[in-house]
């Protein structure tokens, strides 16, 4: 083989390797791609690879996904009372759980509750539903597991939140549901403020009566 044919045999390979490799388009020479480059199996298609043909595989029987935490209180009238007797908000309380507390609440419960937990919230006043009861009067002495479990498992028409608000996202509403309740005795528990004298209260009550009489009067 002469130069001049030596020269253009390999001035030909070197522009084919050139081109090839600034194609992006081209992964480049593969051998055996199926060893490595297996075909995806489409999620919730059949498929042969099983025997029940489903492509997603259930969790194992009474497997825990990692990371969660059991819940020991089940979705019953003792558990309800249980959780009221013994769980306690694992969260310390700030101001910024709090904030967070009234958003979440902004968010999943003004449309039944109301804006102060009245039960005057726009889903009972423009519906056949019942209007749940109030924060300051039924529910005023409503305790912290009680509010949570039901934010877990749900009670009478309310639904569970649990797959749509976080577990600590929930003890924040729990929060703000509690300073809905009672705003001194909330600001007693977590704000370290001193509580109002029975004296205090029956003056406080006695300057609002006067001055209601003046107003009608």
């Amino acid at each position: 083989m002469n130069k001049k044919l030596k020269h253009s045999i390999f001035t030909l390979g070197a522009s084919l390797l050139f081109f090839t490799s600034c194609n992006e388009q081209s992964p480049g020479i593969e051998y055996m791609p199926d060893m490595y480059r297996s075909r995806a199996v489409e999620a919730y298609s059949e498929t042969i690879l099983t025997a029940d043909g489903k492509s997603a595989l259930d969790p194992v029987s009474n497997s825990i996904p990692r990371g969660h935490n059991l819940y020991p209180y089940p979705n019953t009238n003792e558990g309800y009372e249980m959780a009221g007797n013994n769980l306690k908000n694992p969260i310390p309380f700030t101001e910024e759980d709090l904030k967070e507390g009234k958003r979440l609440y902004g968010n999943f419960c003004v449309h039944c509750h109301g804006k102060t937990g009245q039960g005057d919230g726009s889903v009972p006043t423009n519906s056949d539903y019942p209007p749940p009861p109030s924060y300051t009067g039924p529910l005023k002495d409503l305790p912290t597991g009680k509010i949570f479990h039901t934010l877990m498992y749900g009670k009478n028409l309310m639904g569970s939140h649990a797959s749509q608000i976080s577990k600590e996202d929930r003890w924040r509403l729990v929060y703000y549901v509690q300073s809905l309740q009672d705003p001194e005795r909330f600001d007693t528990m977590y704000r370290g403020a001193e509580p109002k004298l029975e004296s205090e209260n029956i003056e406080n009550t006695a300057t609002e009566d006067v001055a209601m009489n003046q107003n009608q009067n």
